[in-house]
């Protein structure tokens, strides 16, 4: 996986995913320790690359599984926690979709620590994505807690001006304390292969994200059953 990947997820607007190579991460096979894992976890996927925790929850089955972006790794990858390494391997993607670009991630309870609150994200509920012109929040791996207004909504699609880079894949897009979105990546200039990533979000010159509603990411998890359907929040 390389920084500013295609996302693999089809979309009115072209974008580019926001996982990151990874840098300097090590001891993801160590000490039984425990991570605090939720919504807006730093994430290491196969030592490979970063990406953001999008929610954890129980699936029907009652197994511990994580969300994130599904262009953040494939099928067997293994994940860990990027600023809790002691904890070693935390889960192993177990479920990838294109169409709504999630990863269900299979958590290993004995090396997590749910937690429904990471920086100044909490996550209590799930919501449908709002309208024009309403104020969303994200919490993501490299850009931390950002807000912005939201753009447009289309089917399962939105965009919004949230300030996203690099590693941010999978940020839970928030509003208030009930999760709305999962951040994919970020649109290109169009007639361009170029995105203008936000470094700053102070400095509102970047172009904006593109997220999949929530409650379209579950109910294809619903429909295809197996590890993940029936998704409910800790």
């Amino acid at each position: 996986m390389t920084s500013l990947r295609r996302g693999a997820v089809a979309a009115s607007a072209a974008l580019i995913g926001l996982s990151a190579p990874l840098t300097a991460v090590s001891g993801l096979a160590g000490a039984a320790v425990t991570a605090p894992v939720g919504g807006g976890t730093a994430i290491v996927v196969d030592g490979k690359a970063t990406c953001t925790m999008t929610a954890v929850g129980r699936d029907r089955s009652g197994r511990l599984v994580g969300l994130t972006a599904g262009h953040c790794g494939k099928v067997g990858a293994w994940v860990g926690a990027e600023r809790h390494s002691r904890a070693g391997v935390i889960g192993q993607v177990a479920l990838t979709s294109t169409r709504s670009d999630v990863a269900v991630i299979a958590l290993y309870p004995e090396r997590v620590r749910p937690t429904r609150t990471v920086g100044r994200a909490t996550v209590t509920g799930i919501g449908t994505f709002p309208g024009p012109g309403t104020t969303v929040c994200k919490q993501g791996r490299t850009t931390g807690f950002t807000c912005g207004p939201v753009l447009y909504g289309a089917g399962n699609r939105s965009s919004s001006y949230v300030c996203g880079n690099s590693g941010d894949s999978g940020a839970p897009i928030l509003q208030g304390r009930r999760l709305v979105a999962m951040l994919n990546g970020r649109q290109k200039i169009p007639g361009t292969d170029v995105a203008v990533h936000c470094y700053n979000p102070n400095v509102p010159i970047f172009t904006p994200t593109v997220a999949t509603s929530i409650t379209s990411v579950l109910a294809e998890l619903n429909r295809r059953g197996g590890t993940g359907a029936g998704f409910r929040l800790i």
